[in-house]
This record gives C-alpha cells, structure tokens and sequence, in this order.
C-alpha cells in the first residue's frame, strides 16, 4: 500500500486511508480488491428463488385501516433514514449560473427541491399524529450523503437556507458514505483525466454499517427511537395516501426485523426484485438486482423500491456479524464499483420456514408506491424514470383523488405521447397535510369541477372546499399549514390559516408553463389567497372573476360576499366577541359565518 501511495497525490492516499479503515473487516484495501475479484467470477448464488409471500394493502380493509392506524401511533418510535450520496449521474443535474453537477436532492419538482419533498411527507405524518393523539413529535432524520461532486456540502447548504426545514438543527445527523474505486472488467483500478483515482460512491448498503460505527443506533436508542423508515430522495411519490403508513404499521403490528414495500414490477425499470432466497436449507427474504436476473424471471417477482422498516435494535448484531450487505459490480460503459446493497441486510435474517420469517413484505399498486427521478429525459425515450414521468403519475393520482373520491368533474389525462406533446390538460398539487390520507381529503374536497387548463394548488391543511367550479387558477397558500414557529422551529398546534368555501366560481386566464414537473408556471391571472397565523378566509356564493390577490392578516376572521356583480369583505380580529351582560357576567359570543357553523 505505501508504495501505491507514493505514486499518487494526497487526494488518493486520503481515499485509500478511508478505504483501508472502512472495509477493515473485509481486509482493508486489500480486502476490497479481493471482495471485487470474486465479484468478477460471476459465481452464482447457491440458492433458489420463491416468490414472496404478499401483504397487500391495495384495499382497504379492516386489517389495513388498523396497520394504518398503528402506523400513525407509533410514530414516536420511528427514525427515518435518507440515503442521499448518490453520484445521480444518469439525471445530468446541472446548476444553470455555476454550471456545476448537482445532487438528486436538490432536483426542484412542483417547486420545491426533492429533500424538502421528503421532509414534507414527514411533517405530514407528525401532524396527522399530533391532530388524532395531541402529541408534538420531532423525528430523528439520520442522512447519508457523500463528498461525490461536492453532494455533502450541497446537502449542508440546502439545510441551512432552508432553516432545517423549521426543525431542531440537533433532530439531524450526517453520516457520510465512502468513496470506492472504480474498476474496469479485469478489476484494473480506474483513473481519471488528472491520473487520479476515478472514485464513486460505495453503494447505500454503507448505510447500516456507518450509522452502527458511528452511534447513530446507541443516540437513537437513548431517545427510545428502536425502528426506522428508509427512503431514497429519487422516489417523491411513495408519500401518496396511506401506504407509507400501512407498510410501517404492518412492521409494528406483526413485530417484523425487516421490511419491504412492494408493487408490482415493471420489466423496463432498472430496479431490483424481491424475491425468497433458499439457502442452504433456510429461507431469507431479499432483494436481487435487475443487472442480476434475466426479464423473464423478472416479471415474476414484485418490484424492490428501497422502501423499507427496520428495527434497529434487532439489526444492529445481524449488521455487526455483515457490515457489508449485498456486494455487486454493476458494470456500465465498461466500469463499476463494487457495491453494497442496504436491502440485502435481509439475505442474513433467515429462517427454517417461510411462515417464520423476521421480515415481512407490503404490496400496493406501483402508482402510488414508485415513480422515480432516476434519469434526465430523453425526447423520444419513455418517460419511465425520469421527472416528468414521476410527474404525470402524481398527476393522474391527482385525479383519482379528485375524481373517485372527491366527487369531481376533472379533465380526462392523456396517454404519455399526447401528454409530452401537449402538456398537462389541467395542474394540481397539494401540501400533504391536506391528508396525507385520500379518505381524509374527501372529507375536506368535495364535489365541483375544474376546467380544462386550470390550475388548483392547496398549500394547506385546514380547507373545507365544497362545490368550487374552476376556470383558470385558484392557489390558496397558508405561512402556517401546521401550526406556528417557536425559535424558529415547527410547532403543530391550531395557530393555522384556514378557508372555506362554499359553491364558489373562479374564473381568469388559463396556466402556461415551461417546465411543468419543476412547476415553473406562467400566469396571465390568478385568484391568489394568502392566510397568515391564525387566520380564516370564508366564501360562499361568490363568483371571483379576473386577477385577485387575497392576504388575510394573522388573528383575522375575513368573509367575501356577493351581492349583484360587488364582492365586498369583511374582517373581524379574533373569533369571538367578549361582551357584558345586563348581570355584569362576561360572556362570549361567536362570531362565525353560517357557513362556518354549517360545516
């Protein structure tokens, strides 16, 4: 080794020091050079493959509706791990001023960096606890990131301008994943043009070990955090309705070690399948990667979407005993890495029988579980994995929301050629604490219709939306969805904006957009409302033509009403009126619209 590092410069003897301490238990630099040999001969498995044995949380039954349930409660128990250092080569993210290669998470997709997407879902989830259970939860958020083209610091900054997401700077915790050389298919080490060692990140499956040596697993124990969440940045839509919380409710309910969130599979995906894995007598429920089975086999397996439940406490012998997990070299253009796959953890909780596994599997309808931002697209090429597909999937959850249970009329969605051609026929995006749940939503949305080139973005939680007939663009945004800051920091509480609306028309000018899945959109019009801390806007009756913009001050009740083609307003601070009585007793009276007394 020191004879290779007096070769080179500082930059490849720190990577060969990471290297070396890194995979110590493999041997070092020199184990990982073995461990990439042996991939080389292409030795397969001894083993076999069943298909899994299926949860399917695609209805709802009484069984999924009490998963669900104890998804939400349990929720004090959860962390939530992020794996974040991939290299994203293949999305060709570019910053368009520094011209400089990008992270995944810092893809804008319906305006807002993909991280923030994540963070969302969660808040969403916090929130739904706090409102059925009265709890405030912050939920550890452990990321791995990587030094690859600069992802850790841009991870960094990202958190930093956007104040950690108004949550305790402590909530987080950086671990960060090494870097690995890359070999060609002798196992000949790469270099790059400045005779450099041409280095990648070392796979997700880095995870387990980095965070165990590093004491995430001992700090979250101490904060009574046993189980977590792991979720990839390039998969925004698996926070869609119920099946994030079906799946984690499932892995509490049964007490599972493991866990996989499942869909069926889709053969032109690159993404691995789940399957049963035979070995030596014993069955272990795991993954094997698309690169590793033929398309025929594929399709007979459900999808890995890299969803998974993990109970940490239960992990952490099985990921002393198997710090790296899944080894591959996934060879494109004549390189590769060697890799360690985080869901492979799995091919080491075995069992004597099926029926006895530790891990357990969810399947739920590929809709609303994956849709990745994995690629750039290509004019000409399927949408599949890239931004826009991911975008015309939410799209037509979108619909299926609105129309199946909302009750309304929305244009129809073209099929995939149409809609790159011509755009999407209307645009709709919500906060996911509107739900998450669609059930929940149904009970805030109901009935009305939106026009063919309209828009309905609902940056709130707090909305009774009951026959709205859309033409054009409605946006209804509150500073405070959840509740309201303290110190900076999130706290959910009943401090929110909220509106309601009751057969109301809006009709302006129709969206026009550039990017439709970054939501960069042109407006010639808009009915904009704005609702600060506190705040409530009511509307019944009234038709809003042309351009308006609406801000209701914090502690402001405010009622539009029509009468003839005059829309006047009317605001009152507070909610209610303290008065005196003939007696002298002082008493409150409501100052509520029948609108407000009627819902």
């Amino acid at each position: 080794m020191a004879k290779f590092l007096s070769e080179y410069d500082d930059i490849n003897r720190d990577a060969l020091h990471v290297l070396e301490e890194v995979y110590a238990p493999l041997g070092g630099v020199r184990g990982y050079q073995d461990a990439v040999i042996e991939c080389l001969k292409e030795k397969k498995e001894s083993c076999s493959y069943l298909p899994p044995v299926k949860e399917d949380i695609s209805v709802l039954t009484p069984t999924i509706r009490r998963a669900i349930l104890a998804g939400i409660e349990k929720l004090g128990e959860m962390a939530e791990f992020y794996p974040l250092g991939g290299a994203a080569e293949r999305l060709h993210l570019i910053d368009k001023k520094s011209q400089q290669s990008l992270p995944a998470a810092k893809l804008i997709f319906f305006g807002k960096d993909l991280l923030e997407g994540l963070i969302r879902d969660l808040q969403a989830r916090e929130y739904l606890h706090y409102k059925l259970f009265g709890k405030q939860l912050t939920t550890p958020i452990v990321m791995m990131t990587s030094h690859i083209k600069g992802n850790h610091d841009h991870i960094l900054d990202l958190c930093q301008k956007r104040n950690w997401y108004e949550r305790p700077k402590d909530s987080f915790t950086f671990i960060i994943q090494p870097s690995v050389p890359v070999v060609d298919r002798e196992g000949q080490w790469c270099l790059d043009e400045e005779n450099r060692l041409l280095l990648k990140p070392g796979g997700h499956g880095m995870i387990w070990k980095l965070a165990l040596d590093a004491g995430v697993f001992d700090n979250l124990f101490q904060l009574n955090r046993n189980k977590a969440l792991i979720r990839q940045i390039n998969n925004p839509i698996a926070g869609v309705d119920y099946g994030l919380l079906a799946f984690m409710g499932m892995g509490h309910i049964k007490e599972m070690s493991f866990g996989f969130a499942s869909c069926p599979s889709d053969i032109q995906a690159k993404e691995g399948m789940n399957v049963i894995k035979q070995i030596d007598g014993k069955y272990a429920l795991s993954n094997v990667e698309y690169c590793q089975i033929n398309e025929k086999e594929r399709s007979s397996y459900p999808s890995n979407t890299n969803l998974l439940f993990a109970h940490l406490e239960k992990l952490a012998p099985i990921i002393e005993r198997y710090p790296f997990p899944g080894k591959l070299l996934n060879f494109r253009n004549g390189q590769a890495r060697l890799e360690t796959m985080m869901q492979n953890i799995g091919d080491h909780l075995q069992s004597e029988s099926i029926e006895t596994l530790p891990t357990y599997l969810t399947f739920h309808t590929r809709n609303k579980t994956i849709s990745t931002t994995k690629r750039e697209y290509v004019p000409g090429d399927p949408m599949l994995e890239t931004p826009q597909g991911c975008f015309y999937d939410f799209l037509r959850n979108g619909r299926e929301l609105l129309t199946e249970y909302c009750g309304m009329e929305v244009p129809n969605i073209p099929d995939a050629e149409v809609f790159l051609k011509e755009g999407p026929p209307f645009l709709f995006n919500y906060h996911p604490a509107l739900g998450p749940l669609f059930e929940i939503i149904a009970q805030k949305i109901k009935g009305g219709k939106i026009g063919d080139g309209s828009e309905l973005t609902l940056e709130i939680a707090d909305l009774f939306l009951e026959n709205l007939h859309l033409h054009g663009s409605l946006i209804i945004e509150t500073s405070n969805v959840m509740g309201h800051l303290e110190k900076g920091c999130l706290k959910y509480s009943e401090k929110t904006g909220r509106c309601l609306m009751r057969n109301v028309t809006v009709v302006n000018e129709s969206f026009k957009q550039d990017q439709f899945f970054e939501h960069e959109i042109k407006r010639n019009g808009s009915f904009h409302l704005i609702l600060h801390e506190n705040s409530l806007f009511e509307a019944e009756n009234v038709v809003f033509k042309g351009d308006h913009l609406i801000e209701v001050p914090p502690n402001t009740h405010m009622i539009a009403s029509q009468e003839g083609k005059t829309i006047s307003y009317k605001s009152r601070e507070g909610f209610w009126n303290y008065k005196v009585s003939e007696s002298a007793e002082i008493y409150l009276e409501k100052e509520f619209s029948p609108l407000h007394a009627g819902s």
